[in-house]
């Protein structure tokens, strides 16, 4: 049996230019929406040439060289930008700020914390000093047998400690404290004069002379805000 073959298609000139124009229609033929840089940059060409070039006049050699002294004082600024971007100090990393909390991570000594606040403080970087400060005070603590060296003890209990020691420094090391744990956890960013403060307060109680401690009563735990 012979099979019956679909007749051929022969469209009229009509038929085959809607058949067209439906199959131009679809997106695949359609050119791309410009994007906003595209959008932005046309602006902004078209504003130069309406309000910069129309003023300068002269041939077309000039304006094209106002053009590119333009574009370099554009990239010019940019690079200024970047570099002073680059200068601001950074916030702490995620991994900084978890081992803030921790008062006394590690063993390192008092004298290589002090030296570590110093060069952050050096550096710019303000918080890395308060804390690596007050872990230094901490730690000097611990040497002078003012301190148990316990791995728990925090920035509060280790400021009312050596408050009932030093009194004379008990706003201070309140005020370190709370400092401390404000940068562990990210409230807040130290500035410049609060950073030399802790390590002033560091260098002050380290150098002083502790009062007796009191055995006669409970020991005062600090209860961190």
């Amino acid at each position: 049996m012979t099979p019956i073959l679909a007749a051929p298609l022969d469209p009229g000139n009509e038929q085959a230019r809607r058949w067209a124009e439906d199959e131009l229609s679809k997106d695949v033929y359609q050119p791309p929406e410009p994007s906003w840089w595209d959008e932005f940059s046309d602006g902004v060409w078209e504003w130069i040439a309406d309000n910069v070039l129309d003023l300068i006049g002269g041939s077309d050699t000039i304006r094209a060289i106002v053009i590119v002294l333009a574009i370099l004082l554009v990239v010019g600024l940019a690079v200024l930008v970047t570099r002073r971007v680059r200068r601001i100090p950074r916030a702490p990393t995620t991994a900084d700020t978890t081992a803030a909390k921790v008062v006394l991570p590690g063993t390192r000594s008092a004298k290589e914390l002090r030296a570590v606040a110093e060069d952050r403080y050096t550096a710019g970087d303000y918080d890395g000093s308060v804390v690596h400060a007050v872990r230094a005070l901490a730690r000097r603590a611990i040497e002078r047998g003012l301190l148990a060296d316990e791995p728990s003890l925090t920035a509060h209990e280790v400021a009312a400690e050596l408050a009932l020691r030093f009194a004379d420094h008990g706003v201070e090391l309140r005020r370190a404290a709370d400092l401390f744990d404000a940068i562990a956890y990210g409230d807040r960013h130290a500035a410049v004069g609060s950073a030399r403060a802790v390590l002033d307060l560091e260098r002050a109680v380290s150098s002083a002379q502790p009062a007796a401690a009191d055995t006669s009563g409970p020991r005062r735990m600090a209860v961190p805000r």
